[in-house]
C-alpha cells in the first residue's frame, strides 16, 4: 500500500482517493461547477477505468456526460432540481430527511459534533451544516486532518450519525427527480461511494 505523507501523519493512498471523491462530490452537490472543473474530467482516459467496480462505473458515466454538457446547463439543472421557487423537487439537507423539517434536532447534533473538530460555519455560507455538499467537505477534512488527525473511528462515528442514516433516500429522490439528467449520475456516483464507504466503517468496526 502507498502511503504519502501529511504533516505528521501518514495517509494511505486509499484515503487520499476517498478525500478527493468527498472533495468531487461536495463541489458537484454544491452546484459550484465551471468549465475549468468540467475540463479537468475531460482529460481522463476513460478506458483506464476499472468499470467492473461499481465505482469507477459510475465514475466513467460521469465522465461521459460531462462530455456532452457545459458548466451553465449544469448549473440550470442544479437549480431546477434543488433550488427552484418555494420547497425544491430534492432537498439537500440531513434534517429534513431525519425529521421532516428543516432546521431540527439532527442539526443541533450535527453542530455539537463539529464544534468537537473546532469547525464552525462560515459566515458567508448560505446554507446550513446538514447541506450534502458540506457534510461531504467535513468528512474529506477529517480524513486530511492532521493537527491533531481524525482517527478512522471518529471518522466512521461522523459518518455513521450524520449522512449513513439519510443519503441513500437523497440518491433516490435525485433518481425520481424529473428535472434531473446530469444530476442522477451524480447521485448514482453519490450512492456508491457512500455504499463502499459505509462497508468499509462497518468491516474495519467488525475487524
Amino acid at each position: 500500500m502507498s502511503q504519502h505523507e501529511h504533516g505528521d501523519n501518514l495517509l494511505a493512498g486509499e484515503d487520499w482517493a476517498r478525500a478527493d471523491f468527498y472533495g468531487l462530490l461536495s463541489a458537484l452537490m454544491s452546484g459550484k461547477v465551471d468549465d475549468a472543473f468540467l475540463a479537468r474530467f475531460r482529460e481522463i482516459d476513460r478506458s483506464q477505468l476499472d468499470i467492473t467496480s461499481p465505482i469507477g462505473f459510475e465514475f466513467s458515466e460521469l465522465i461521459r456526460h460531462v462530455s456532452d454538457v457545459d458548466a451553465r446547463q449544469i448549473i440550470e439543472e442544479y437549480n431546477d432540481c434543488f433550488v427552484g421557487v418555494g420547497k425544491p423537487d430534492v432537498m439537500l439537507y440531513g434534517s429534513y430527511y431525519l425529521a421532516g423539517f428543516l432546521n431540527e434536532k439532527p442539526l443541533v447534533a450535527l453542530r455539537n459534533d463539529l464544534a468537537r473538530f473546532g469547525l464552525t460555519r462560515d459566515e458567508a455560507m448560505v446554507e446550513t451544516e446538514d447541506h450534502v455538499a458540506f457534510l461531504c467537505e467535513v468528512m474529506r477534512y477529517l480524513i486530511l486532518a492532521d493537527d491533531p488527525p481524525v482517527s478512522f473511528d471518529q471518522q466512521r462515528a461522523f459518518f455513521h450519525a450524520h449522512l449513513a442514516p439519510w443519503y441513500g433516500r437523497l440518491a433516490d429522490a435525485i433518481e425520481q427527480c424529473g428535472s434531473a439528467n446530469f444530476y442522477k449520475t451524480v447521485g448514482r456516483l453519490l450512492r456508491v461511494f457512500l455504499d463502499v464507504e459505509a462497508q468499509s466503517f462497518d468491516f474495519e468496526s467488525a475487524v
